[in-house]
């Protein structure tokens, strides 16, 4: 009894110790309605912001999958004392903050915004424990009664997105959308970040950090607004900062005539380029159409998931053994040739089954003038692959021996189950070349193998 209890407190304290941010976000998903907050959308006038976060509330999908949690006073002061009309920066901080003070899992914000002479409503999902923009939404409208009807296909996009797991991708942090055309102002650039961050967060390649005071914070601390320091070297220091393995920068600049929306992706460790690519512009408000086509192109989707297919078709050969194959061997003992034809399954990583069947022929007993053996088998092995191709096993097994000894008319069958322990190397993923000790606890026999494999990929 103390024995069993012992292990049930040994059971919670490693279930304790492995618990993570990760459990927390799992568990509040995991909840049948998680909490969530919906926050007035900034930018509108005339109340408009916050009819537009009622009636999201409202939705039946909202309703259904999540406890909208209604705001408190205390919310509802914050919200009048920093009037939530950010200038500059979407202030993520903040958005967090009330999100905690409405004790919720996750947090919707939404904008009312003006690019050029488009009208946009922008709409963000984030996790209150771990920051990280889950989804976004935006869409053009021409007068603010059409936000209405968009609503159901926001709420969907934010329900989808709670769904997801991206705790285990690469976290990017998203730097200040930098101006080095005259015709931007601030604003334009933080819509275009927006709906840049927005576009590789839904491509689901990155867990992505949205910009925050804390990374200005960090920047001024690290005196990183001095000339002489690169962009490369900003990036560096602003993802040590902020825990971040890619930092996202971009741009709009001028080249001669010509204006230039450009974006790179770089890597905190070292603060080389990961990626980087740019599009042309004629007015701001191309911006809408070319953010997704350069998010894409950043994230680089079907060449992504091309190197996935192959690095996990290159994992699978190198760890595991799916073939089918034929040998030729022969024994110390009978029989002196013999031919096999085996398959390998290998549904787990460095190991394999081996179903064959060896068949027999030439006797060296003297007085035999015909003979035959039939000899099917399994095994159970364990695969070493080598750094390139191939690799060397090591399994046992077992099968069933039967073997027929004729001198001259007479006939003399025998049968018996048979123990061997086999090892071998696969040589250029074709070459088999194995040998064996086979035992039925009577005598021992070795065989010694060369076959062709045909490795599946």
């Amino acid at each position: 009894m103390l024995k069993k209890r012992f292990i049930s407190v040994l059971l919670l304290a490693v279930c304790g110790i492995v618990a993570t941010p990760v459990a927390f976000a799992q568990a509040a998903i995991g909840r049948a309605t998680p909490r969530l907050g919906i926050l007035p959308f900034t930018g509108g006038s005339d109340g408009d912001g916050e009819t537009i976060a009622t009636l999201l509330s409202f939705q039946s999908d909202i309703q259904n999958a999540f406890t909208v949690v209604p705001r408190t006073s205390a919310v509802n002061a914050l919200v009048a004392e920093q009037n939530f009309q950010l200038s500059g920066y979407t202030d993520s901080d903040t958005i967090v903050r009330l999100g905690r003070l409405l004790n919720a899992d996750f947090v919707v914000s939404g904008h009312i915004r003006r690019l050029g002479d488009r009208n946009l409503v922008i709409t963000t999902i984030i996790h209150v424990e771990t920051f990280e923009l889950l989804a976004g939404d935006y869409r053009e409208y021409r007068t603010i009664e059409e936000v209405r009807s968009m609503l159901p296909a926001i709420a969907q996009r934010m329900i989808t997105a709670v769904r997801q797991d991206v705790f285990n991708l690469p976290k990017l942090a998203i730097m200040p959308f930098h101006t080095a055309n005259p015709e931007f102002n601030v604003q334009d650039a933080e819509v275009l970040a927006q709906i840049l961050s927005i576009e590789i967060t839904n491509t689901g390649r990155f867990s992505v950090l949205p910009r925050i005071t804390t990374m200005q914070a960090a920047l001024q601390e690290l005196e990183y607004q001095m000339q002489g320091h690169t962009i490369e070297e900003e990036a560096k220091a602003l993802g040590r900062a902020i825990n971040a393995e890619y930092v996202l920068s971009a741009e709009a600049r001028r080249l001669g005539t010509i204006n230039l929306f450009t974006a790179q992706i770089l890597n905190v460790e070292d603060g080389s380029l990961l990626v980087g690519d740019s599009r042309d512009y004629r007015l701001v408000s191309d911006g809408i159409r070319l953010m997704p086509e350069l998010a894409l192109l950043l994230t680089n989707r079907e060449e992504l998931e091309a190197q996935v297919r192959v690095q996990r078709s290159t994992d699978s050969r190198q760890a595991k053994l799916w073939s089918i194959g034929a040998g030729a061997g022969s024994y110390i003992a009978d029989p002196w040739l013999t031919g096999t034809l085996r398959v390998t399954l290998a549904p787990l990583r460095y190991s394999f089954f081996a179903l064959g069947f060896e068949a027999g022929m030439i006797s060296g007993f003297e007085g035999v003038t015909d003979y035959y053996s039939l000899y099917p088998f399994a095994h159970i092995a364990l695969f070493l692959p080598f750094a390139k191709n191939g690799g060397w096993y090591l399994g046992t097994g077992g099968g069933y021996r039967m073997a027929q000894y004729m001198y001259d008319d007479v006939k003399i069958p025998t049968e018996f189950f048979v123990v061997d322990i086999c090892t071998g190397f696969l040589l250029f993923d074709f070459l088999d070349i194995s040998c064996s000790l086979q035992t039925n606890f009577t005598t021992i026999s070795y065989k010694a193998q060369l076959g062709y494999v045909y490795r599946f990929k």
